[in-house]
C-alpha cells in the first residue's frame, strides 16, 4: 500500500550484489507470476497507524498478462480492524516512450470484520508518471476514487478521494498527498538495493484536519522497512 519533511536513514548490506542473481517470473501459458516478500518497522498509510505502531510481515502475489494487463494480492497486519488486511487488485499499465500510466481497481479486505463496521472498501485509481529511461529522476501523480456513492465525509477518509504527488532522484523521493476532508501527508524516502534486497528509511508527518484525532495518537513516522521480489 502505496507514495514524507525530515530523514534520518540507517542503510546496510545483507550480500553482495553479484552474489545473487536477477529474480525471474515464473512463466505460466502467457502469463508471468511473481512474489514478493517484506517487513516493516512500522506500517502506516496515507499518514495513519494501521498496526498500533507495531512492526509487521508483508507478502504479495503479481500475475503480469499480455497488453500490459496485471492482477495481485498484498498482505500485512493491521490491528486497527482484524488483525489482517488482505488488497486484491487489477489494472492496466501501458507505457509510452518515457510515460507510464496506471488505470485500477483496488479493494481492501479485513477478514473478520464485521461488514456494517465499514471496514471494507474499495477504490478506482489512475496514475502517471514521467521517468526518461537514463534519467536519475522521475515525477509521479497518482488520484484515487472510493468506489461507492456517499459523500465523503471528515473523519471518515474511506469514503474520501486522495491525490498523491511524487518525486524522485536518485535514492530519495518525497509524496505528498491529500486525503480529501481528512489530512495532507508528506513522506521523504531514502531506498538503496543490496543483493537484490531493496532497504527503505523514510519520514512522514500527517497534517490532520481540525476536530479529527489520528488513529492511536499518532501523526508522524519513521519506517526502516526491507522488501525482496523473487
Amino acid at each position: 500500500k502505496v507514495f514524507a519533511s525530515a530523514l534520518v536513514a540507517i542503510m546496510f548490506s545483507v550480500f553482495s550484489t553479484s552474489s545473487i542473481k536477477a529474480a525471474e517470473a515464473l512463466k505460466i501459458g502467457p502469463a508471468e507470476i511473481s512474489f514478493n516478500a517484506g517487513f516493516m518497522s512500522m506500517y502506516q498509510w496515507r499518514g495513519e497507524d494501521q498496526n498500533s505502531g507495531d512492526s509487521t510481515a508483508s507478502f504479495g502475489a503479481d500475475v503480469a498478462l499480455p497488453a500490459n494487463i496485471y492482477v495481485g494480492t498484498w498482505t500485512a497486519s493491521a490491528s486497527g480492524s482484524s488483525s489482517q488486511e488482505v488488497d486484491l487488485y487489477a489494472g492496466i499499465a501501458p507505457t509510452y516512450g518515457d510515460f507510464g500510466f496506471d488505470l485500477g481497481y483496488i479493494a481492501y479486505i479485513y477478514p473478520g470484520a464485521a461488514d456494517e463496521a465499514g471496514a471494507n472498501f474499495g477504490e478506482f485509481y489512475i496514475g502517471a508518471t514521467y521517468a526518461p529511461e537514463k534519467a536519475p529522476y522521475s515525477l509521479g501523480v497518482k488520484y484515487s476514487e472510493n468506489d461507492d456513492s456517499g459523500t465523503c465525509v471528515a473523519g471518515t477518509p474511506t469514503s474520501c478521494s486522495n491525490i498523491e504527488l511524487s518525486a524522485s532522484y536518485d535514492m530519495v523521493s518525497i509524496t505528498y498527498g491529500d486525503y480529501d476532508k481528512n489530512r495532507t501527508y508528506t513522506t521523504v524516502a531514502l531506498t538503496k538495493e543490496y543483493g537484490g534486497i531493496e532497504f527503505s528509511a523514510a519520514y512522514t508527518s500527517a497534517d490532520y484536519e481540525s476536530g479529527i484525532v489520528p488513529l492511536n495518537n499518532k501523526d508522524d513516522f519513521f519506517v526502516i522497512s526491507a522488501s525482496k521480489s523473487f
